[in-house]
């Protein structure tokens, strides 16, 4: 189920369809534990020790275009334990509401700072797609990250591709079958800042 928090409405995404990992006798991919990673993307295990998880592509999206992908990954070995990785938020920034105080680095030791970063891949691409990975500054001293946007342009300045970086991550893969091969410039913006590279579109 997916809930809209700003409504409150509840929506049925998917239902299980009976596969079996890795098979024939066991055992059912049903749904349990989910993770956000940092592509932005939900894995969700199942009830059971299998070999495949589901994947959920849009999380931001309602209904329909959630993008839910039923036992999508094979791990060619067991996922015991019905578990998934357990990585803390980075990008959540300070939070000094409740009165505690952040966490100050030991004397001699710098704190990495959150830099703006780009990075494009393969480049040229195949099958015109490509790899964005990307680090967002926070919005400001202490503060989480906002997000950002990625837009596309080709070689006359013109606009055509434009996509939203949630705060929480740090890789998308960008699909452009629609465009002609050639150069274009992928721009990533956030919190005032920007930074542009170009890509070589081949199939």
């Amino acid at each position: 189920f997916q809930i809209d928090t700003d409504s409150l409405t509840v929506t049925s995404v998917a239902t299980y369809d009976g596969f079996i990992s890795p098979g024939p006798n066991c055992c059912g991919t049903s749904f349990w534990n989910m993770y956000l990673a940092a592509n932005g993307k939900i894995y969700v295990t199942s009830g059971s020790s299998v070999q495949h998880i589901h994947e959920i592509n849009y999380p931001d999206s309602a209904g329909a275009a959630y993008g839910v992908v039923q036992h999508a990954i094979d791990l060619q070995n067991y996922l015991h334990l019905r578990a998934v990785p357990n990585h803390p938020n980075y990008y959540l920034g300070c939070d000094t509401t409740l009165g505690c105080p952040c966490l100050v680095p030991p004397v001699g030791v710098n704190e990495l700072q959150n830099e703006f970063d780009l990075t494009l891949y393969p480049n040229p691409t195949i099958n015109k797609q490509f790899n964005i990975s990307y680090l967002l500054p926070p919005a400001s001293t202490g503060s989480a990250s906002k997000g950002g946007i990625v837009e596309i342009y080709d070689i006359n300045g013109k606009l055509v591709y434009t996509k939203n970086l949630p705060p929480w991550s740090t890789l998308q893969q960008i699909s452009l079958h629609h465009l002609s091969e050639g150069i274009y410039a992928v721009r990533i913006s956030s919190a005032g800042s920007s930074m542009a590279k170009k890509i070589i579109l081949r199939e």
